[in-house]
């Protein structure tokens, strides 16, 4: 599933809640009821327009907590301050006339990532705000942070009986052989492998799929495309600052 427009078209799948639920409740560790999911139909428009392989997920619950996924492929150094963003974001957007600071609910920020972000060997890990001397003692605990890197995931060998990784072999399908262990384990795995291979092979979100993949090559050979005309006037530019400098140096003699 190791794609966005697929994860957020399954996860916000009318009737797919409980695998969003499962999932959640695996991450966060607690149990959870689900309240609403934010299902956004422009899926296509996004798939056009979200040039950095970034799309989210909105989940509110029961308790008034709000949540906040999206999956990012590609590594474009600026993790801290988007999780920040959106953080900041889903706070401002509870605030309205006659809001009391204690009627703003906890915001989580879930972020998976399909690279190498944090350098620390865990492949999930959560933050939060403590004091310097006492990091016992939790303060601004309205907002959570998780990091999920898919890159280390695949490359341990996780006890597939914990939930959590159960969902990350399906999140990931990197591995075959922690997705066929996760089967087995799970039937709620498994069956929900059964839906995803009918949601994948439904041609509306193949060509979605295959939008946001073209999307994804042009953005990449903009990118190369730009390096390497940098890189050539930059050739050209140190070509012409050593003819001018054996020029003067050439004259002063």
């Amino acid at each position: 599933m190791k794609d966005d427009i697929m994860f957020k078209a399954f996860f916000s799948r009318i009737g797919n809640e409980k695998y969003l639920k499962s999932f959640l409740m695996a991450i966060l560790g607690k149990e959870i009821e689900i309240k609403e999911v934010i299902h956004d139909s422009r899926l296509e428009q996004l798939a056009r327009e979200q040039k950095y392989g970034i799309l989210d997920l909105d989940v509110k619950l029961e308790n008034g907590e709000i949540i906040n996924i999206e999956m990012q492929m590609q590594d474009h150094k600026n993790m801290e301050k988007r999780t920040t963003f959106y953080a900041s974001k889903k706070i401002t957007e509870q605030v309205g006339t006659g809001t009391r600071y204690d009627d703003i609910e906890k915001v989580i920020v879930i972020s998976i990532l399909n690279y190498t972000f944090l350098e620390v060997p865990e492949y999930v890990n959560k933050t939060i705000r403590v004091l310097d001397k006492h990091r016992e003692y939790e303060i601004n605990n309205i907002v959570e942070y998780y990091y999920i890197e898919l890159e280390k995931f695949r490359k341990t060998n996780p006890n597939m009986k914990e939930a959590i990784n159960q969902w990350l072999s399906f999140i990931d399908m990197e591995r075959g052989d922690l997705l066929e262990m996760a089967e087995k384990e799970s039937e709620e795995i498994k069956e929900a492998k059964k839906v995803y291979n009918e949601l994948s092979g439904e041609a509306e979100m193949k060509r979605l799929a295959e939008i946001r993949l073209i999307s994804e090559m042009e953005e990449q050979a903009a990118l190369s495309s730009a390096r390497a005309k940098g890189t050539e006037e930059g050739i050209k530019k140190g070509l012409e600052d050593g003819m001018k400098k054996g020029l003067e140096d050439g004259m002063k003699k």
